[in-house]
């Protein structure tokens, strides 16, 4: 939703200034992190490159051999406008994990995770902004019989509907709802996320967001849980708390450099691990 934030920077006379709904979603997911409803121009886009580090000590589910887990990864996002209200986007990600078990044996990998590329459409801008996307996640980065993999190896496609509204001084408000198809034997998944973000100032912003995942609970019987990983199990529910403050330094060049300070916890779910993450990314907007 950049071209929101974009539009409000611009008007010095307001002390507004709509957050880029282009962030990072959960932590060391596969999750991409969605650009919210709002589709920049022809020509324009955002990229962010960002660091985060994961620690999780508690797994919500039936795994007695579990002790930590730490996860760091170098991401890149972009997106860019295509015109006629589409835009392209996706991610990339670079992984080091290890896991640690009850009897203080470690796992450890690196390297490149799960890619993904998605499509967005934008339908409307009043009275709300409403868009559709589609993604695409490839597995084809890594080796999937790792023992401790860094991904579950199957390609994966997701519908998406996303909602924003400005409010104005006050902000905006996004929701987003989705269904993504596994193509192996995981579970397919229903996604939600609901945020909202406003500016402090011309160059200070806020932004907060509820990020789930809801199992649709049909995966295959016959699958056996090989992989250690317990960040990629078959079946799982989860929800995750974000919170991001930004930082735009010249709020006024077409090029907008901006560094991303946020903070995600994992605060409900079922055979997911239970942990916390801090990022920091160093954004674009052009």
């Amino acid at each position: 939703m950049f071209n929101l934030r974009k539009l409000l920077i611009s008007q010095r006379s307001k002390p507004t200034l709509a957050v880029i709904g282009a962030s990072a979603a959960a932590i060391l997911s596969s999750g991409l992190a969605n650009a919210g409803a709002w589709v920049p121009k022809q020509g324009e886009g955002y990229n962010k490159l960002a660091y985060a580090y994961y620690e999780a000590d508690e797994f919500r589910g039936d795994n007695d051999n579990f002790s930590e887990f730490i996860g760091e990864n170098t991401s890149f996002y972009g997106e860019y406008g295509l015109g006629n209200n589409f835009a392209v986007y996706g991610q990339l990600l670079y992984q080091s994990l290890e896991q640690t078990d009850a009897n203080n044996v470690k796992q450890t990998n690196n390297g490149f995770g799960d890619a993904e590329i998605g499509i967005r459409y934008q339908w409307q801008a009043d009275p709300f902004v409403l868009s559709t996307s589609f993604l695409a996640k490839l597995p084809y980065l890594y080796d999937e019989d790792d023992d401790l993999a860094l991904g579950n190896g199957q390609e994966d496609y997701e519908l998406r509907v996303l909602l924003g509204k400005s409010l104005n001084q006050y902000g905006y408000l996004g929701a987003e709802f989705g269904y993504r198809y596994r193509s192996g034997a995981p579970s397919d998944e229903y996604r939600y996320l609901l945020e909202y973000g406003f500016s402090v100032n011309n160059n200070l912003y806020l932004r907060t967001k509820l990020d789930g995942v809801l199992s649709a609970e049909n995966a295959d019987s016959n699958a056996s849980d090989t992989n250690a990983n317990l960040l990629v199990v078959p079946e799982f529910d989860s929800g995750k708390w974000e919170l991001t403050a930004g930082w735009t330094f010249d709020s006024s060049s077409k090029n907008k450099w901006g560094l991303e300070l946020t903070y995600t916890q994992d605060i409900y779910g079922k055979n997911t691990l239970e942990g916390d993450s801090i990022q920091l990314g160093l954004t674009r907007v052009f």
